[in-house]
C-alpha cells in the first residue's frame, strides 16, 4: 500500500473544522485503540489540541492485554498525559469517565466560568468514537442547537445540565509507513479494499505465533493445528467452508473471515502494540 493512497480528500476540510471547533471547548478526549495506541494516535492532533485540557481514553481496553494497557498508561502518566483505560461495554470504565468529567466540571465552575463544561471527542475512523457518543446522546438530555455567542451551524448535545459535547470526524493523515498501516488496517481504520488482506491477515497470524497466543487461534477455529500462518490461514478456509468452485481454498474469504473474529474481539485480548522501554 502506497503512502497516502486511501487518504480521502475530505480529510483535510475536516483537519481544518476540527481545528476551529478545539478553540470553543474546554476538554479534547482523544480515543485511541487499545490495542494500538500507537498508530492509532493522529500526530496532526498534537497541534491541533494546542493548551487545551488533553484526556486520551484507550478505548476497547476490554480487547488488549491488561499488562499492556497498563505500560501504556505508565507511560503517559511518565509523559504527563492524562490517560485512562475506557470501554462502553464495561461499567466500572464509565463509572470512572464520568467521574472524571464531574470533577472537570468542578473545577470549571469553581472560577469566573458559570457554564457547562464542554467536550469533544477525537479519534481516527473506526476506534470506536460513534459507539461512545451515541452512549452519551442515549443519556443526552437534550439536544442544545446552535447556541448563540459560540459558533453557528454546530450541533451540541447536552449530556447533563453540566456537559456538552460537540461531535468530530474521525480523521486519519495523509502520509504512513508499512509499519503503521498494518496495525489500523488490521483494527480496521484502513478500508479493507485498500489493503492485501491476505498478506495481512498472514502476518498477523503469525504475530499471534511469535508472542506464543496461537492457542486463541486453534481454540477459535476447533479442528486446525499450528503451522505456517499461510497453512493455518488456509485450514480455517477449508474449516469454514471458504471455498472457490473448483473447490481451492477461497483465502480471500477465510482472511475476511479472521479478520473479523479478531476486530469483533474473538481471538482473545492481544495487544498489538507496546511503549518503547
Amino acid at each position: 500500500m502506497k503512502e497516502g493512497q486511501w487518504y480521502p480528500g475530505n480529510m483535510a476540510r475536516a483537519v481544518t473544522r476540527l481545528r476551529q471547533d478545539i478553540k470553543i471547548v474546554d476538554l479534547v478526549v482523544e480515543l485511541l485503540d487499545a490495542r494500538i495506541p500507537k498508530s492509532s494516535h493522529n500526530p496532526a492532533f498534537a497541534g491541533l489540541v494546542g493548551g487545551k485540557k488533553h484526556l486520551v481514553l484507550l478505548h476497547k481496553a476490554d480487547r488488549a492485554e491488561d499488562a499492556a494497557t497498563e505500560s501504556w498508561l505508565s507511560h503517559y502518566k511518565e509523559a504527563g498525559t492524562p490517560a485512562m483505560a475506557f470501554s462502553v461495554h464495561n461499567k466500572s470504565y464509565l463509572t470512572g469517565l464520568l467521574n472524571y468529567l464531574k470533577k472537570e466540571e468542578k473545577n470549571l465552575r469553581s472560577g469566573r466560568l458559570k457554564r457547562p463544561l464542554r467536550m469533544i471527542i477525537v479519534g481516527i475512523p473506526n476506534v470506536g468514537k460513534s459507539t461512545m457518543i451515541n452512549y452519551f446522546v442515549n443519556k443526552s438530555v437534550t439536544k442544545t442547537g446552535n447556541q448563540p455567542g459560540i459558533t453557528r451551524g454546530r450541533q451540541w448535545i447536552r449530556i447533563t445540565p453540566g456537559l456538552e459535547l460537540l461531535d468530530t470526524p474521525g480523521i486519519l493523515w495523509p502520509k504512513i509507513d508499512e509499519e503503521t498501516s498494518w496495525p489500523l488496517a488490521v483494527v480496521g481504520a484502513i478500508p479493507p479494499s485498500r489493503i492485501d488482506i491476505q498478506q495481512l491477515v498472514q502476518r498477523l497470524i503469525a504475530f499471534y505465533i511469535e508472542r506464543g497466543k496461537e492457542k486463541l487461534i486453534t481454540e477459535r477455529y476447533s479442528g486446525i493445528a499450528v503451522g505456517s500462518a499461510e497453512k493455518m490461514l488456509a485450514d480455517i478456509g477449508l474449516l469454514h467452508g471458504c471455498l472457490l468452485p473448483e473447490g481451492k481454498v477461497d483465502l480471500n474469504r477465510s482472511s475476511a473471515l479472521l479478520l473479523r473474529d479478531f476486530q469483533g474481539g474473538l481471538l482473545g485480548q492481544v495487544t498489538l502494540e507496546f511503549p518503547q522501554a
